[in-house]
C-alpha cells in the first residue's frame, strides 16, 4: 500500500510541477504582452511630444501628426471622465471612461500639468485585448500539452521504477510475511549482485544474528527458570526443615541470614525472569488497589509491625503486567522496611501517579538520590547485590511508567507516574 501511494505522490508531483510552471508561463506571458503594448504607446506619446513642444516654440500650431492622438491647450478642454479622474489624481497616466475606451495621457511640460495635454486614445490600438482570445487559446493548449506530457513522464517513470525496485517489493514482501516468532534466512540468493542484492544479503546477515540473539536468550531464560529454581526450592525446604530442630540462638541467626539471602535472590531471579519476558501486545488494564492488597498479603512477613495505609479509591486501574507491577511494589515495600528501617508506610494515588512514601531514615550518607537506580549503587549497611532498584526503574520502562525517588525530612517518597504511558 505505501508503495502505491508513493508511486501516485510521483504522478501528483510531476503534474503540479507542470501546471504550475505553464500557468506562471502563460501569466508572464500576459503581463509581458501589456507592459510592451503599454511601452509603445509611452514611446509614440514622447515622440509627440517632442513634436508639439518644437511647434510650440516656433509659434505654430500644435497639430500632432499621429491620428488616435489630440492636443488640448489647458486641462479644462479635455473630456469631462478625464477631468475628473485627474483632479482626483493629477499625475494618473491611463484612463478608462464607460463607454470601454482606454486613453493614455502625456504632458508635454512635466512641470506644468495643466496646459499642453497630449490624449492618445488607444481603443482601437489595444492588440493585447483583441488577441486575449488567441492568448488564452495558447496558453489552455500549452497547459493541456504540459499536463499530457507530465502524465506520460510520470506514466514512464513509475513503469520505469515498478521494473527496478520491484527486487525490492519482493524482499519487503519476505520480510512483511514472515511470522513474528521466525525471522526469515536464507533469502539473499534470490537476489541479483547489485544494491539491492547486497541489501539483502546484509539485511540477512543482520536477521540470522538477531535471531540467533532471540534464540540464546530463551534458552538462557528457561535454564535460569529451571535450573536457578529448582536448587533455590531445595535450599528453602532444608532451611524450613532446619528452622523446626533445636538450633542455638548463634545457629538461628545463621539460619534467618540464609533465608534472608534466599528470598532476595528469589526476587531478582523473578525480577529478572519478567524483563526477559516479551512485552504483550496488548496490555490488560488491572485494578490498583485489588493488586496492592494482593502485594501486601504475600509479604505480610516482609510487613510485620509496620503501619501501612493504602489511600486509593477501588475504580483506579493501571496499564501493567499484574506480576510485573507486584515485583516493583514488593521491591519498594522491601527498600522501605529493611533499608529504610520504616515502621509507617503510606501509598496514595492523585493525578495519575502512585506515591509510596516512608517515614524511615531515608538514604544513606554518601549515596546521591541520582545514583540509586544505578546498576551496582548500594548503601554500605546493604546486604544485597545493588540492582534492586537498577530492576525497578528497567521493569517501569519496559511499560512507559516514570519513576522518581525523593529524600524527604523524614523518609523517602517514590513516585510511578502512569500518565507517560
Amino acid at each position: 500500500m505505501k508503495t502505491k501511494q508513493l508511486r501516485n505522490r510521483i504522478v501528483i508531483y510531476f503534474v503540479s510541477i507542470v501546471v504550475l510552471l505553464s500557468l506562471l508561463f502563460s501569466s508572464v506571458t500576459l503581463i509581458f504582452s501589456f507592459v510592451v503594448e503599454d511601452n509603445f504607446f509611452y514611446q509614440i506619446l514622447n515622440g509627440q511630444k517632442r513634436l508639439v513642444k518644437e511647434q510650440i516654440n516656433q509659434a505654430q500650431l500644435p497639430r500632432p501628426n499621429v491620428s488616435f492622438i489630440k492636443y488640448y491647450e489647458d486641462r479644462s478642454t479635455l473630456p469631462l471622465p478625464i477631468k475628473i479622474a485627474l483632479e482626483a489624481e493629477p499625475r494618473r497616466k491611463e484612463f478608462s471612461d464607460d463607454s470601454g475606451k482606454h486613453f493614455h495621457i502625456a504632458f508635454v511640460d512635466e512641470s506644468n500639468l495643466h496646459q499642453h495635454i497630449l490624449l492618445a486614445d488607444v481603443s482601437d490600438q489595444l492588440v493585447v485585448n483583441k488577441l486575449m482570445g488567441t492568448i488564452f487559446g495558447f496558453s489552455s493548449a500549452l497547459l493541456l500539452f504540459g499536463i499530457a506530457l507530465a502524465l506520460l513522464l510520470a506514466f514512464g517513470t513509475i513503469k520505469l521504477v515498478k521494473k527496478q525496485l520491484q527486487p525490492l517489493d519482493d524482499l519487503m514482501d519476505i520480510v512483511d510475511n514472515s511470522p513474528v516468532t521466525q525471522l526469515p534466512t536464507n533469502f539473499a540468493s534470490r537476489f541479483k549482485s547489485n544494491e539491492i542484492g547486497r541489501f539483502a544479503k546484509v539485511l540477512q546477515l543482520a536477521l540470522t544474528r538477531i535471531n540467533s540473539f532471540i534464540n540464546r536468550e530463551q534458552q538462557f531464560t528457561r535454564d535460569v527458570s529451571h535450573e536457578l529454581r529448582t536448587p533455590l526450592t531445595i535450599n528453602q525446604g532444608a532451611l524450613t526443615l532446619l528452622a523446626k530442630t533445636q538450633l542455638t540462638p548463634e545457629q538461628q541467626k545463621f539460619v534467618v541470614r540464609i533465608d534472608d539471602a534466599n528470598k532476595q535472590m528469589q526476587r531478582t531471579i523473578e525480577a529478572l525472569l519478567a524483563l526477559a519476558r516479551e512485552k504483550g501486545t496488548e496490555i490488560k488494564k488491572n485494578n490498583l488497589k485489588a493488586l496492592i492488597e494482593t502485594c501486601v498479603l504475600d509479604n505480610l512477613e516482609v510487613l510485620s509491625g509496620v503501619d501501612l495505609c493504602i489511600e486509593i479509591e477501588s475504580n483506579v486501574y493501571i496499564e501493567m503486567g499484574e506480576d510485573e507491577f507486584k515485583l516493583i511494589l514488593q521491591n519498594l515495600l522491601y527498600n522501605a522496611v529493611e533499608h529504610g528501617k520504616c515502621n509507617q508506610i503510606k501509598l496514595s494515588f492523585h493525578d495519575g501517579s502512585l506515591s509510596i512514601i516512608d517515614n524511615g531514615k531515608g538514604f544513606p550518607s554518601g549515596l546521591a538520590i541520582s545514583e540509586a537506580f544505578e546498576t551496582g549503587v548500594r548503601g554500605s549497611s546493604s546486604n544485597g547485590c545493588g540492582i534492586g532498584l537498577s530492576l525497578v526503574k528497567r521493569l517501569c520502562e519496559k511499560y512507559g511508567v516514570k519513576v522518581k525517588i525523593e529524600q524527604m525530612e523524614n523518609g523517602v517518597a517514590v513516585e510511578l507516574c502512569f500518565q507517560y504511558q
